[in-house]
């Protein structure tokens, strides 16, 4: 009876293992400044804790692809851009030149499905080269059109996040949306804890923008929705 269970259980994982090795691989550059909070987010949304335990490995000056076995998903995180026009600009061509090489390997697996740009709410402000970067590449990504998602992070106040999402909205930029997240709840002393947030909207962002044959993989990889039925 033992070995029967076993043999079963055995069965499930190698069929579990079959079908996550056939899903198609999930690409997402994440770009924003420095201390935006990119690897807290990315660990927040993906399973097995990604941006933490999963490999890094540059692939541009200002690029590096994170991977992990066993999870068809790679993350391009791009290095804090806030050195300087110069850098700016690297760091655009970079993500454009990303997209091109992926899109000419006519591969699922190689193209780059979302762009994820981080704003740190809590500085409570939205640096005017931010918008004019933003505007730049999604200039660069009429063609390709790679959706856009602005993520503004650790928007610990949901009035403050609310107020620069309809700043960024009425800019008019080529994006799909603008999402306040708090990946992780926090702890503000004397009045309790401030429940993580957002992150089952921003899922629900990338159901409508990314293509049918990837839903298999979102759901595979992602750990937001999960956690919001709980």
């Amino acid at each position: 009876m033992t070995t029967d269970v076993n043999k079963i259980a055995q069965d499930a994982i190698n069929a579990i293992s079959e079908r996550i090795k056939n899903l198609n691989r999930l690409n997402i550059i994440v770009a924003g400044k420095t201390g935006v909070g990119k690897s807290t987010l990315i660990n927040a949304v993906f399973r097995d804790k990604l941006a933490e335990t999963g490999i890094g490995r540059p692939v541009t000056d200002h690029m590096r692809k994170i991977t992990k076995k066993g999870v068809p998903l790679s993350i391009y995180d791009t290095r804090g851009f806030e050195l300087g026009k110069e850098v700016q600009n690297e760091v655009k061509r970079e993500i454009t030149d990303t997209i091109s090489r992926g899109l000419a390997t006519n591969n699922v697996n190689e193209a780059i499905h979302c762009i994820w740009y981080c704003i740190n709410t809590a500085s409570n402000r939205i640096e005017p080269e931010e918008i004019q970067w933003l505007r730049e590449i999604s200039k660069e990504n009429e063609i390709t059109q790679v959706p856009i998602i602005v993520v503004l992070t650790q928007s610990f106040s949901e009035a403050n996040a609310q107020e620069m999402r309809k700043t960024l909205l009425d800019e008019n930029l080529d994006i799909i949306q603008v999402v306040p997240v708090l990946a992780e709840s926090y702890e503000i002393k004397g009045l309790g804890v401030a429940p993580a947030y957002g992150l089952d909207v921003l899922i629900q962002v990338m159901e409508e923008a990314l293509p049918e044959e990837l839903m298999d993989t979102l759901q595979n990889v992602q750990i937001a929705s999960l956690k919001a039925k709980n």
